[in-house]
């Protein structure tokens, strides 16, 4: 994975509406913590680290008033209806050790199983990962083009690059073919008539047959 280059401020004043400021400016907060120093809070530009995610960076040179960290992309907070970022998190690393990461699983090919009645059930799309930050992939392609109905795909079977090992569990399901079921809703029953409704209409008929009285 790509080193990337990032210019961030030093934060000295924090609080909501100083983050709102920030944002008005086309800043963001953000925080650099880890390795057995003081987390550091910053301020990054929002349109740069959309960019960077878009790009799948997630390994960095943060240049904080002259002094250069580097930093890994941990966690970003996004605003949940208009999808902008709020706040990340980049924890510090040496670029010479291995760390954990998460990686995605890119599904390639229609597997056989849909054509048979199938459907593609996504279990767990991404997978942890320990290697260099430098040897972290973009994504973990595999072809699911011969998955039956009721195969599985687990993440054992991922093919990984040199260097990389896998942290979760082998036997982990990636995704499957499931039997598509489709439930039968039965009709609902005609309304049944009030069970005093047929005694009173016999009753009704005897009174309307018996002949009136002679007077």
């Amino acid at each position: 994975m790509q080193v990337v280059r990032m210019k961030a401020e030093r934060r000295t004043a924090l609080g909501r509406n100083r983050n709102e400021a920030l944002r008005a400016q086309g800043w963001m907060p953000a925080v650099v913590y880890g390795e057995g120093k003081e987390s550091v809070s910053i301020a990054i530009s929002e349109w740069e680290l959309e960019q960077h995610v878009k790009a799948h960076h997630r390994v960095f040179h943060i240049d904080i008033g002259g002094v250069a960290e580097s930093a890994f992309l941990q966690e970003v907070a996004w605003h949940a209806t208009t999808d902008r970022p709020l706040h990340a998190d980049f924890k510090r690393i040496d670029l010479n050790k291995p760390i954990d990461a998460e990686v995605e699983v890119a599904l390639v090919g229609y597997p056989a199983g849909l054509g048979k009645g199938g459907t593609l059930v996504k279990d767990h799309i991404k997978v942890a990962v320990r290697c260099l930050p430098t040897a972290i992939p973009d994504a973990l392609e595999h072809d699911i083009s011969k998955l039956e109905i009721d195969d599985y795909l687990t993440a054992g079977q991922l093919a990984l690059p040199a260097g990389v090992t896998l942290v979760s569990a082998a036997t982990m399901p990636i995704c499957h073919v499931a039997k598509l079921v489709v439930a039968e809703v039965a009709a609902p029953a005609a309304d049944a008539a009030p069970a005093a409704a047929p005694a009173a209409e016999k009753a009704g008929e005897k009174a309307a047959e018996k002949p009136a009285a002679k007077k």
